[in-house]
């Protein structure tokens, strides 16, 4: 955190002055003699140093005393603005194994409930597509800053058959701006910022491989977010009889960790809404400095307030 006016800081040097002369004068020796019948019950009243009741309306106003100081310095700290330079694909997985019930009500309507969720958390004008992959991968929306044409694209996807990791990566590297999967040159310096949030119940069993397909995300400096969505007990049944369904972990880890993105982990619907709750808060936005004054004057607000009202019900108890 930083101050426009930090010369106004030391005006917080006389806080324990005042702390001091507070003290000083809640010990300073009667001026008058009363008789009173419990002289020792007044004694030991005289000698009681700390009370609630007096004291902490005190202290909190000193607080808010030093409160308004630092809020007439003008601070400044790292603020979260939009950043819609980024761009966004989201790659969800739409194999036959999304309709497994293990993740209520089934993994395929949390997966689209969750991704509309994380599309709602971005900020507007920010650009994102839309890819779906079951035996191939195919681009439903290319990148765009009409969020409710790709939650429109989100509600008509349908299932197939297939798990295809590595195409599901490779259609969305290459429908991002500036980003070739096919080049064998590494990007130029500061290319435009972009990342892949990718989500899957099941195992890669397709072409093209998909931890070298990370290695072309990684090149192409494409940050990729693996999202692993299901139980150990979710199963399905087709016409060729019944089948356990799960996703593959190492490989999800390794996707992440190649492209310097990040790994979850979703075993419930609550779960997976609030990964995606997350990256919407996230990915899109970035930090930068700016000035705080309006919060440091109200909590100074708040603190006067809160010093006035436990010194007047004190008072009304007393």
């Amino acid at each position: 955190m930083s101050f426009t006016w930090t010369w106004l800081l030391l005006a917080l040097l006389f806080i324990p002055i005042l702390a001091w002369l507070y003290l000083r004068n809640q010990s300073r020796p009667a001026e008058s003699v009363v008789l009173h019948p419990d002289a020792e019950f007044l004694q030991r009243i005289g000698q009681k140093r700390f009370s609630k009741g007096r004291d902490i309306p005190a202290m909190v106003f000193l607080l808010a005393i030093a409160m308004s100081v630092v809020a007439l310095a003008r601070p400044n700290a790292p603020v979260p603005v939009p950043d819609n330079k980024t761009t966004i694909m989201l790659a969800l997985d739409v194999s036959l194994s999304m309709d497994a019930k293990d993740i209520v009500p089934t993994r395929f309507i949390a997966a689209q409930e969750a991704a509309r969720l994380f599309i709602k958390q971005l900020p507007k004008g920010t650009k994102i597509g839309l890819v779906s992959f079951a035996g191939y991968a195919a681009v439903n929306v290319t990148p765009t800053a009409d969020h409710d044409e790709v939650i429109k694209a989100i509600d008509e996807l349908s299932l197939g058959r297939g798990t295809a990791i590595g195409a599901g990566i490779r259609e969305s590297v290459g429908a991002l701006p500036g980003r070739n999967p096919d080049a064998q040159t590494k990007l130029e310096k500061n290319p435009p910022p972009v990342a892949v949030v990718l989500l899957t119940d099941g195992r890669n069993n397709r072409e093209p491989d998909p931890i070298e397909m990370a290695g072309m995300a990684r090149d192409q400096q494409v940050k990729v977010y693996t999202v692993g969505l299901g139980t150990e007990s979710g199963s399905i049944n087709l016409e060729n009889g019944g089948f356990r369904v799960g996703f593959d972990p190492e490989t999800l880890k390794t996707i992440a960790s190649t492209t310097g993105g990040q790994y979850f982990e979703a075993r419930s619907a609550g779960q997976l809404n609030a990964v995606y709750k997350s990256l919407g808060r996230s990915i899109g936005w970035t930090t930068r400095p700016g000035e705080v004054t309006h919060l440091a004057a109200a909590l100074a607000g708040i603190l006067l307030f809160v010093s006035l009202a436990t010194g007047e019900l004190n008072r009304r108890v007393v």
